[in-house]
């Protein structure tokens, strides 16, 4: 069985409930509160601390399988005074193949009064490519759909996130402007996209919502500037301001930038990819805000002019960003004045080109990309970036 955790709203999981369950996706934020209401619907508060047990399992898998086993061991037990025998076992992901093996192998026999719940990493990416070592065992993620119940938490879409965010404001006693929500958006769709996820990264926004309450204090409203001074430190957030530099064709601003990360620590092999993930991703939003702007709809009438006929020409990814957002497509519709459509189509092309480059790959002929291998990451970036703000200026 499959559950969409977003699709539960504030609904309890159905009953009656399995004796295992499978919680993976890219949000570890949703993650989390998934577990928490599993927790809350099986456990008696006031015996807690016997009928519960959390175990991790290490980096590496740990040794003789001893996650697994003590997991087993434990959630066979009987409750004192709970619904279930509850075991969390975080970290699965990380389970050699022989320990996952046997762990799916056993889920057939856990009893009437157990209830594992096997808690998954977020996929990790290397050059757009998901690490072998972040994936779940497709044989354990089979035997948990077979025996119990597959909980899947992708990232809130931009209304879901939005509530999200109001309510944590509204439960400290704050109100967000439009304008300050956009910036906790960007930077939760940001960090959700490169991190290969199609929706926001509700732990980003929250962890990010939380700082910015802090600053204000007593204020009771948070505005842009408050978000804005909230600075998101190290290279995700250099990141964020080389893509409004580039977007606003700001040569000398969009290379600091690059500098900037380049001294950060991460390895400039690390750094291409994200970067060329997130300026593919804006570089089809300027696009989508140009398309829009030919066709007479800005800010102010997105509500009114969006039909049918135009939103069939974009993707989720633009109308969650353009339409759903009109400061969002105010602030691209003034960035892409600078951009011809050819400008734009080109950048794509060259971003692909140095993603091939990158992985090794020798392009189709028909796409006319120079086949080369990327020798020097960090130069090819700063190259990149040069070019795609001064082409056609």
């Amino acid at each position: 069985m499959d559950i969409d955790f977003l699709k539960l709203g504030k609904k309890a999981f159905p009953e009656p409930y399995a004796r295992v369950y499978l919680v993976q996706g890219s949000d570890d934020g949703l993650k989390r509160e998934a577990v928490d209401r599993l927790l809350g619907a099986l456990l008696d508060d006031s015996f807690r601390e016997f009928d519960y047990e959390h175990i991790d399992v290490p980096p590496g898998g740990g040794e003789e399988g001893l996650a697994t086993k003590a997991a087993l061991a434990s959630v066979g037990g009987v409750p004192i005074a709970s619904v279930r025998r509850v075991v969390v076992l975080h970290n699965v992901h990380r389970l050699k193949k022989s320990d996952a093996d046997h762990l799916a192998a056993s889920l057939a026999g856990l009893g009437e009064l157990s209830c594992l719940v096997l808690v998954a990493g977020a996929q990790e990416y290397d050059a757009g490519k998901v690490k072998a070592a972040s994936a779940t065992s497709v044989k354990l993620s089979n035997a948990a759909a077979k025996h119990g119940a597959v909980v899947k938490c992708e990232g809130p879409e931009v209304g879901d996130l939005k509530d999200r965010l109001r309510e944590i404001a509204n439960q400290n006693g704050k109100t967000i402007r439009p304008e300050a929500m956009e910036i906790l958006l960007d930077w939760s769709f940001g960090v959700g996209s490169a991190r290969g996820a199609k929706g926001g990264d509700l732990l980003a926004a929250t962890n990010e919502l939380a700082k910015v309450i802090a600053y204000v204090g007593d204020k009771p409203e948070i505005t842009r500037q408050d978000a804005s001074e909230v600075a998101i430190r190290g290279t995700d957030d250099n990141i964020f301001r080389l893509l409004d530099a580039v977007s606003s064709r700001n040569a000398k601003g969009a290379i600091g930038e690059v500098n900037e990360m380049l001294r950060s620590g991460d390895k400039p092999e690390s750094i291409l990819p994200r970067v060329l993930v997130m300026l593919a991703r804006q570089t089809r939003l300027l696009l989508g805000a140009k398309y829009l702007a030919a066709h007479g709809i800005n800010r102010s009438n997105v509500d009114r002019q969006a039909s049918e006929d135009i939103l069939i020409c974009l993707n989720s990814e633009m109308t969650d960003a353009l339409i759903k957002r009109p400061f969002r497509l105010q602030a691209l519709q003034t960035q892409a004045r600078t951009w011809t459509v050819e400008d734009l189509e080109y950048a794509l092309f060259r971003i692909a080109e140095t993603d091939c480059g990158m992985k090794g790959i020798r392009p189709p002929q028909a796409m006319g990309m120079l086949s080369r291998p990327v020798t020097n990451a960090g130069e090819e970036l700063r190259s990149l970036i040069a070019e795609l703000c001064v082409r056609g200026k």
